[in-house]
C-alpha cells in the first residue's frame, strides 16, 4: 500500500513534468500505479469520489532458493576444480546435479550464472610471451583454403603457406589435397625457392604430420625432416597464437592474390598468379621491420642450413589395378598402361609432376601427372597391339579424339575406310611424339605435298631434310635436258667391240 506522502509526491511531480513515465522513473513506482492514483485524485477533485482508492503494491520477494549458503557451496566446488586434473573437473551440469541431490531446487541457468560470475573474478588472464627469434632460426607452416574456378569447375583448393619469422618472407603454393605427400612437396618447393632450410619449423596439430593420440610424427615426414636437417615442432592444441605469423599470412596471401581474380584455366595458371602476387607481398614493408622481407631474407640466409646435394626422393608408391580399358586410376584421373604388360596390377610411383609405371625395377611408362578430376592421359604406343587386332575401334576411340585435330583429319581423309593402315601413323607417333607428327603435317600442307608415312618419317627422323629449301620441291619446275642419242650409240658400239675382242681371246 502506498503512503499519503507518496501520493502527494505523485501529484507534485506530475504537475511538474506532465509525464507519467518520468514520475514512475523518479519514484520507482510502476506506471500503472501512478496512473491509477492520478485518476483517483482527479475523481476526488471533481466530486465524483469521496476518497482516494488505495492500491496494494506487490512487494518484491527475496530469492529464497539462491541463498548465500548455496552460492558458497557452488564456489567450493569451483575452487576444488583448480586442484584436480583437467579431465576430472566438475562441469556446470555436474554441479547442478549435485546441488539438486542435496535438496536445492534450482535451475541449471542459475547455477551457470553463479559459475560465470565466479570465473570473472578468479580466472587467470592468458599472458603471451612476445617472441623475437634470431635470423634463420624459425619458420611456420599452415594450411588454408581458397575457392577458385579451374576451367569451368568451382573447387576448394588447399593453400600451403610458409612464413619466416625474422624476415616475414612468405611462400605459398596451391595443392589439390592436404595429404602427407602434399605437405612434403610443399616443403621441397619452399626450400628450392629460398635455396636454404630453416633450423626449426612450427606446425599445428595436422594429422598428416603428427598423430596427437600416439604422440608421434608421421614416419615419411620424419624422413624428409632428417634429409633436410630441420627440426619439426608441433604447437599445443587450440593455441593458434603459438604460430600467429602463418595464421595471419594465410589471410594476407589469400586476399592479396585471389580477391580480384578467381578464374583460371588450370592449377598451374593459378600457381603462376599466386607467385606474382607473393612477389608484391614480399616487397612491401611489414610491421616492426625497417626493410622489406626480400631484403631481410638475404640477411638470414647465411644462418640457415644449406640444401642437401641430393634432392629428397619424394614419391608415393602404390599398386594399382588395370581396368578393362587398359587404364589405372590415380586421384580421380586415368592413365594408360602398355597393352604388352600382362599382369592385372602394376606398381606405380606417384611424383608431384609425373606418374611412373614399374615392371619390377624397370620403368615401362611415364605420364605427366594430371591435376584436375576425371582427366585422361592416353599414350598411342599403349594401344597399337590391341588396334592391330581391332582396327575398326580406332575410328571412335577416345585415344584418336585426344590427338590433335590435324591427325584426326588425316585419319578421316585417308584411312577411314582402311583403319588398319593407320597403324603405321600410330607407330610414328609412338616413336616420335604427337607434336612432331603435327609439325610434319603442317609442312606438307604448306607446300601442297601428299602425306605418306614415308614422307612423315623423312620429315620427323631426318633433321637434315627439314633444312633443305622446299621452294624447289615442285617437280613441274625441274628442267630435264633432251638426251643426245648419238652419245648412247657410240657407247653401245664401244661395248660391242670390247665383247668381240674378249671372245677372240677365249
Amino acid at each position: 500500500m502506498i503512503s499519503v506522502d507518496e501520493i502527494n509526491q505523485i501529484q507534485q511531480l506530475y504537475e511538474k513534468y506532465k509525464s507519467i513515465r518520468q514520475v514512475s522513473k523518479e519514484l520507482g513506482i510502476s506506471r500503472n500505479t501512478v496512473k491509477k492514483y492520478l485518476e483517483s485524485l482527479i475523481s476526488v477533485q471533481e466530486g465524483n469520489a469521496v476518497e482516494i482508492v488505495t492500491i496494494n503494491r506487490k512487494v518484491k520477494q527475496p530469492k529464497r532458493v539462491l541463498t548465500d549458503d548455496l552460492i558458497s557451496l557452488v564456489h567450493s566446488y569451483l575452487e576444488d576444480n583448480q586442484t584436480k586434473p583437467r579431465k576430472q573437473r566438475l562441469s556446470g551440469t555436474e554441479i547442478h546435479r549435485i546441488v539438486q541431490a542435496r535438496g536445492y531446487q534450482i535451475s541449471y541457468s542459475s547455477i551457470r550464472d553463479i559459475i560465470h560470475d565466479w570465473k570473472d573474478t578468479h580466472r587467470h588472464r592468458d599472458v603471451f610471451i612476445l617472441q623475437d627469434p634470431p635470423e634463420g632460426y624459425r619458420a611456420e607452416f599452415d594450411w588454408g583454403y581458397v575457392d577458385l574456378t579451374l576451367g569451368n569447375v568451382i573447387q576448394k583448393i588447399s593453400l600451403a603457406i610458409f612464413t619466416l619469422n625474422y624476415s616475414q618472407y612468405r611462400f605459398g603454393r596451391l595443392y589439390l589435397n592436404q595429404t602427407t605427400f602434399d605437405v612434403i612437396q610443399a616443403h621441397i618447393d619452399f626450400f628450392n625457392e629460398i635455396k636454404v632450410v630453416p633450423k626449426v619449423i612450427f606446425y599445428d596439430n595436422a594429422t598428416t604430420i603428427y598423430d596427437l593420440r600416439k604422440k608421434q610424427y608421421n614416419q615419411r615426414f620424419l624422413l624428409c625432416a632428417t634429409h633436410y636437417q630441420f627440426t619439426p615442432n608441433v604447437c599445443n592444441p587450440a593455441s593458434p597464437h603459438e604460430k600467429g605469423s602463418t595464421e595471419k599470412s594465410v589471410s594476407v596471401v589469400r586476399k592479396a592474390a585471389f580477391s580480384e581474380i578467381i578464374r583460371f584455366n588450370s592449377l598451374a595458371d593459378a600457381n603462376d598468379h599466386l607467385k606474382n602476387g607473393l612477389i608484391g607481398i614480399n616487397n612491401q614493408h611489414v610491421h616492426r621491420r625497417t626493410k622489406v622481407p626480400t631484403q631481410l631474407l638475404l640477411e638470414e640466409i647465411p644462418e640457415m642450413f644449406p640444401l642437401p646435394t641430393l634432392e629428397f626422393a619424394h614419391y608415393e608408391l602404390r599398386t594399382s589395378t588395370i581396368n578393362k580399358y587398359n587404364l589405372i586410376e590415380i586421384y580421380k584421373n586415368f592413365y594408360s598402361v602398355p597393352d604388352t604388360f600382362c599382369s592385372k596390377t602394376i606398381l606405380v610411383k606417384i611424383f608431384s609432376n609425373r606418374i611412373e609405371m614399374m615392371d619390377n625395377d624397370k620403368i615401362i611408362a611415364v605420364h605427366e601427372r594430371k591435376m584436375g578430376r576425371g582427366e585422361y592421359s592416353l599414350q598411342t604406343g599403349h594401344y597399337i597391339r590391341t588396334f592391330g587386332r581391332k582396327p575398326g575401334a580406332i575410328r571412335h576411340s577416345k585415344l584418336l579424339r585426344s590427338l590433335d585435330q590435324d591427325i584426326q583429319n588425316l585419319f578421316e581423309m585417308y584411312y577411314i575406310d582402311h583403319p588398319k593402315e593407320f597403324l603405321i601413323i600410330l607407330e610414328i607417333i609412338r616413336d616420335s611424339s604427337p607434336q612432331a607428327v603435327v609439325y610434319a603435317l603442317e609442312v606438307c600442307k604448306e607446300h601442297g605435298l601428299i602425306v605418306t608415312p614415308d614422307l612423315l618419317k623423312l620429315l620427323i627422323f631426318e633433321p637434315k631434310s627439314r633444312m633443305i629449301g622446299t621452294e624447289n620441291w615442285n617437280i613441274s619446275e625441274i628442267e630435264v635436258p633432251e638426251p643426245d642419242l648419238q652419245v648412247f650409240d657410240k657407247k653401245l658400239e664401244g661395248n660391242l667391240h670390247e665383247c668381240k675382242h674378249i671372245t677372240r681371246l677365249l
